[in-house]
């Protein structure tokens, strides 16, 4: 019966991985060097996804039902973007407030009579995380020579943010067509992105109470169903294949209510203005 619970917990660790993959959408993954493997391990997708396979295989050698071992295997997996819901959207608030000061500070420096590159260059040490190593990454490499076009190409795929998307459109359309009228359309952008960061900031202020309830109901059923097996195992006879369907069935209701949720709970994020990420500017 061992065998059958680790067998049903490497089964449980292999469905587990085409579901990730699933939801991911990625396409089939480009060979890496062998260097990189440690660094691909030290991401934090791929510690959850190990924990959910440890999880899984407890729980299948534990109990013996591979339903049981599944759903222990998704819910560990879930369970930290659970706990740290919010944590993205204070991410985006954030980047958005980082790059409308930048762009007050572009600003300035394009009114005091300085080009758009020596406006970039003179404002690399000026601007707020989560985006100056961006700016700065920017501004090495208009120093090393390299187009301003293809320049804030690479900046705006590395913040990946429509409000980056507009001034880099707003830089080179500048740069360009030498448009003398660049410092009002960074003030009215840095105005634009300002009022997105409030009405933002409201929304998130409104979605505090679903999130802890998201969390606070997540965490009673997972609560229930862990003391119910503990200390009454006798309610729950689910050692027959039938009672495998049941848990399933029910498990695959509660799955949907989680996700459904975490759904009402978090903000989706803003359209990009390029369809793809390596989309030169024009």
């Amino acid at each position: 019966m061992i065998t059958l619970g680790a067998l049903a917990g490497l089964l449980t660790a292999f469905g587990l991985l085409l579901l990730v993959t699933g939801l991911r959408r990625t396409d089939r993954p480009v060979p890496v060097p062998a260097g990189m493997w440690r660094q691909r391990w030290t991401a934090a997708a791929n510690r959850r996804l190990a924990f959910a396979v440890i999880a899984g295989l407890s729980v299948g050698v534990a109990t013996r039902w591979p339903v049981a071992a599944l759903l222990c295997g998704v819910f560990a997996y879930a369970l930290p973007a659970v706990l740290s819901t919010g944590r993205a959207e204070a991410r985006a608030q954030a980047t958005l407030e980082a790059i409308a000061s930048w762009v007050d500070t572009l600003r300035g420096e394009i009114r005091s009579y300085a080009g758009v590159e020596q406006a970039i260059r003179g404002t690399a040490g000026m601007a707020k995380p989560p985006i100056d190593a961006h700016v700065r990454g920017l501004a090495e490499a208009l120093d090393r020579g390299v187009r301003l076009r293809i320049a804030l190409t690479a900046f705006r795929a590395d913040v990946a943010h429509p409000a980056a998307d507009l001034v880099c459109i707003a830089l080179v359309k500048a740069a360009t067509s030498h448009a003398g009228n660049l410092a009002d359309q960074l003030a009215q952008l840095a105005h634009a992105v300002r009022e997105d960061v409030a009405a933002r900031q409201r929304i998130y202020t409104s979605q505090t109470e679903a999130r802890t309830s998201a969390r606070l109901v997540i965490l009673v059923i997972a609560a229930v169903g862990v003391g119910l097996y503990v200390f009454n195992r006798s309610m729950l006879p689910l050692g027959s294949v039938a009672g495998q369907v049941v848990l399933a069935l029910v498990g695959l209701l509660w799955i949907g209510a989680g996700l459904w949720l975490h759904r009402l709970s978090t903000t989706p994020p803003p359209p990009r203005v390029f369809r793809t990420h390596d989309e030169v500017l024009l």
